[in-house]
């Protein structure tokens, strides 16, 4: 077959990486030093790397994961999965119930394996941090030119309609037939031809994940990169941290050399659940470090339609209902792969055949719930961290609301069965049954939950017995030790956490240069 013209192929197959050193291939000791460390490589991490680097510092970005370019990404969830998810997207948070926890191992981290939603802090959440938790130039004014920024990196537009598929289709009408107002999605992409393989890499490079934004900018202007290069903790004279220390890792995680890199900046950006570890690690003992555990967790609820309706035809998600944000429950849509499916279906044996023999004509929706109880990350024997959050209270009423909601929706779109998260009530057979959701006892156990969006465990405070960070992101207690990653935010914010990441991180990016900048001077 002959090779694609040279103008047919997409600028994202054609990206240079250079000052890229594969960890992996590194043995014994290395030295390495910058003026700022960053650890990771996702929304919040290639941000701050992108902007540092634009004010001038000499930057040193430490991803775990590796360096996968978009041409070589597939359609094979079992090959994409294990090469672009941590633990191949198994982790536990524990809890009743327990909640399945993915995100992204990779450079690009986890904006390379989501959705590419990109919306703004809504103003409610935004306006409490200001006005309510004291945290200054957090309000919606404020923050307006770094959300304007974050959408000009993310490229956040919405799908054309060329690209919807039926089951985007149906989740319209249904909302139609129930007067519901949808919101059309922003997401960050180019060209998006509706391939919905999102979850497992963009092939074609529509998605602008980290990986063909910030991050190669970011070494087209002098960064440096070191993939396969896991931090154990930061290292410290005094209360300044001078550095990290940790190990390189090869694609099959066994350990290859051990590596310090000096800095008087250390950013970590490792996501919720790696930078409190991090931080516990260091031998930092402030009680607020890894807790304020926030979830956001997804409620699965997949309709069963008559008619086929293909539902990896066309793009992963057009539209979402906000209609219900005020409750606490955001609803959307996806196509699993069956694969993938398959796993969190009810049943056993000859009925789970069934039940996956129709795949073909399923809608899988969702409710996504903005938690109000806390969680906390711990570290283990083994010196990992691990995520404990239970669904009490008021979260669990409003998982009950959002399911009945969701399949209400699902009902009005026409379909003749619906599949809910509960072990105890698997299925409804028409919408004149869905007040057994109601009528269903609060009790958190046998409901299947996931989530792809943690945040909160090194919270921004005004006060260091409330947050693990000051109202810049830095660490209480600290000198030159930053975090930029959905760990500072103070809160559940209720949507997808994207565009708050990157705005916060670029916000907080500034306040960091311009210390630095006046401590020079």
């Amino acid at each position: 077959m002959a090779a694609p013209a040279e103008h047919l192929v997409p600028p994202e197959h054609r990206i240079e990486y250079p000052n890229v050193t594969v960890g992996a291939l590194l043995e014994g000791d290395r030295e390495l030093a910058a003026d700022a460390i960053v650890v990771g490589s996702g929304a919040g991490g290639a941000t701050a790397a992108a902007r540092l680097r634009d004010a001038g510092f000499d930057v040193l970005i430490l991803e775990e994961g590796g360096l996968h370019r978009t041409e070589t990404f597939t359609t094979d969830p079992a090959t994409m999965i294990q090469r672009l998810y941590r633990d191949a997207g198994t982790t536990m948070i524990f809890g009743k119930p327990g909640i399945i926890f993915a995100e992204g191992k990779c450079v690009g981290g986890s904006t390379v394996i989501n959705g590419g939603m990109s919306w703004r802090t809504p103003e409610r959440v935004l306006d409490h941090w200001e006005k309510e938790l004291r945290l200054d130039a957090s309000g919606a004014r404020a923050m307006d030119p770094y959300f304007v920024e974050a959408e000009r990196i993310l490229h956040a537009e919405p799908n054309q309609e060329d690209t919807f598929g039926g089951n985007t289709r149906l989740f319209l009408e249904g909302a139609r037939r129930l007067g519901w107002p949808v919101a059309r999605a922003p997401r960050n992409m180019r060209r998006c031809v509706g391939l919905n393989n999102c979850a497992l890499g963009c092939p074609t490079g529509a998605k602008q994940a980290m990986h063909v934004t910030e991050i190669p900018r970011a070494l087209a202007a002098g960064a440096a990169l070191v993939t396969h290069a896991r931090v154990d903790r930061v290292l410290f004279r005094g209360t300044r941290a001078i550095g990290v220390r940790g190990r390189f890792v090869g694609d099959d995680g066994r350990k290859r050399g051990r590596f310090r890199a000096h800095a008087p900046l250390v950013v970590l950006a490792a996501g919720a659940r790696c930078t409190p570890g991090i931080l516990k690690r260091s031998w930092l003992r402030a009680r607020p470090i890894g807790r304020g555990l926030h979830t956001h967790p997804n409620a699965k609820v997949v309709g069963i339609f008559d008619q086929r309706i293909d539902p990896w035809v066309g793009t992963h998600q057009a539209f979402h209902i906000h209609h219900f944000l005020g409750e606490g429950v955001l609803i959307g849509y996806a196509a699993v792969p069956p694969g993938l499916l398959a796993g969190a279906m009810p049943g056993l044996g000859a009925e789970h055949a069934r039940r996956m023999r129709e795949y073909n004509s399923m809608l899988t929706a969702a409710a996504l719930i903005e938690d109000e109880n806390e969680g906390r990350v711990i570290l283990g024997p083994d010196r990992q961290p691990y995520m404990f959050f239970n669904l009490t209270g008021h979260d669990l009423e409003t998982t009950h609301r959002g399911v009945a909601l969701t399949a209400e929706l699902l009902f009005a779109a026409g379909a003749r069965r619906v599949l809910l998260p509960f072990s105890d009530l698997p299925e409804l057979a028409g919408p004149d049954e869905l007040h057994r959701i109601h009528q269903r006892p609060r009790r958190a156990a046998g409901i299947e939950l996931m989530t792809v969006h943690i945040m909160g465990t090194a919270r921004m405070a005004t006060d260091p017995r409330r947050g693990a960070t000051d109202p810049s992101g830095a660490v209480w207690g600290t000198e030159g030790l930053v975090v930029a990653d959905a760990s500072v935010l103070p809160s559940s914010i209720g949507v997808n956490p994207q565009e708050t990441i990157v705005a916060m991180a670029l916000r907080n990016a500034d306040r960091w240069a311009e210390r630095r900048r006046t401590a020079v001077a």
